[in-house]
């Protein structure tokens, strides 16, 4: 029997992310595919996720998951998992996805990993490749033991594929606790960063900039000539 394995899906700027795409081709490939969609998403979202590999989607479009953070999610995916144990958990290393596998975490007692480049499933326990120091190094993580397994991924870790398929849907209800509802969205902005105002900023007068400089200099030169330490580069 494959390994059954969920991606939470997340919508970005009204359209199903690419970096959960990726997750549902890799999830394809190494099992079964599901995904969880919660909150307000456009109409083709199950179609798109069925074309990328999800054999089912649990699917809520109850506006209390966009309106409030983390906790709605939370609630709903930790009662699916345990009514339908998937071996494995996938979610993209974004703010949402972040914030809901550590509150999962949390609440499962459940193992998890981050900034996980690749991963393989082998009897039963999740084999995790983790890129380090720019990606100099390679390190394998290993999750083992019962339970679902948490795994958080680097953006653009697979390759986007598409499969002849057709997801089932099972609607789920929304949690109506109002304990779920304690943190409200209020705005949402988008864009670029704005830059700080520039009456806020203290202008270093050119002569000091050059007399720093010239300080700057004299230490490296200084530190150049010890014996043992390597070349530095005056920029």
């Amino acid at each position: 029997m494959a390994d059954l394995i969920w991606v939470y899906a997340e919508v970005v700027e009204g359209r199903i992310s690419s970096a959960t795409l990726e997750l549902l081709s890799k999830a394809a490939e190494l099992g079964t595919a599901d995904a969880v969609l919660l909150g307000p998403a456009p109409d083709d979202a199950v179609t798109t996720l069925s074309q990328h590999g999800a054999s089912t989607v649990y699917r809520s479009d109850d506006a209390v998951y966009r309106d409030h953070l983390t906790l709605p999610a939370v609630e709903t995916i930790a009662t699916l998992i345990a009514a339908h144990q998937p071996a494995v958990m996938l979610f993209a290393s974004s703010y949402g996805g972040r914030d809901v596998a550590a509150a999962l975490s949390a609440r499962l007692d459940c193992g998890a990993l981050t900034d996980v480049g690749d991963l393989a499933l082998r009897n039963g326990a999740i084999e995790a490749t983790i890129p380090a120091l720019g990606g100099s190094y390679q390190n394998t993580s290993t999750l083992t033991g019962p339970g679902p397994k948490l795994v958080l991924v680097r953006p653009k870790a697979f390759e986007i594929t598409t499969r002849l398929m057709r997801a089932a849907v099972e609607e789920v209800p929304a949690p109506r606790d109002a304990a779920v509802r304690k943190v409200r969205v209020t705005e949402r902005v988008t864009g670029a960063r704005r830059h700080a105002p520039e009456a806020g900023r203290q202008r270093v007068p050119e002569q000091e900039q050059r007399s720093r400089h010239h300080r700057e200099k004299q230490v490296l030169d200084h530190v150049d000539r010890e014996p043992g330490v390597g070349e530095l580069v005056d920029r």
